[in-house]
């Protein structure tokens, strides 16, 4: 999934109403939240801010992977009611990343990797293909 400068803020707002419905309250304090990683992690790189994002969106759909239907879609209502993305949607968005690297057969960017990896762990897939793309990429990065 990738973030776009545009709409780093809609987004932004949607990971901190997910992030109040996926963690628990105890856990969250201004070294472990991830809104707050986030934005220390924007202040100094936009860029990294949006990378980020994107890799705490595909985490907070991967925590909600088990949901049942009705509570999605309790979700979804909530999330449309604030003028926010659904669930559903970013679902969807984050599964059109995963089909575009199977379709290209490689991985291009953490993004993609984090897509794949966690795509492959929720669905149980045991694609040696998809592993193959996993392991690629990070001998590629580790040896950069």
């Amino acid at each position: 999934m990738r973030i776009e400068t545009a709409e780093y803020e809609r987004m932004r707002s949607w990971l901190g109403y997910m992030v109040l419905r996926v963690f628990p309250s105890d856990l969250l304090t201004p070294e472990t939240d991830p809104l707050a990683v986030l934005d220390r992690t924007a202040s100094k790189s936009p860029a990294r801010g949006r990378s980020g994002l994107a890799m705490a969106i595909e985490d907070v759909v991967e925590l909600t992977s088990g949901w049942l239907t009705i509570d999605v879609a309790k979700c979804d209502s909530e999330l449309s009611l604030k003028g926010l993305p659904t669930l559903t949607e970013v679902r969807a968005r984050s599964s059109k990343v995963v089909q575009r690297v199977i379709r290209s057969g490689r991985i291009t960017s953490d993004e993609e990797f984090f897509a794949l990896r966690n795509a492959v762990e929720q669905q149980g897939a045991n694609s040696e293909a998809l592993w193959t793309l996993l392991t690629a990429y990070e001998t590629a990065k580790t040896s950069s």
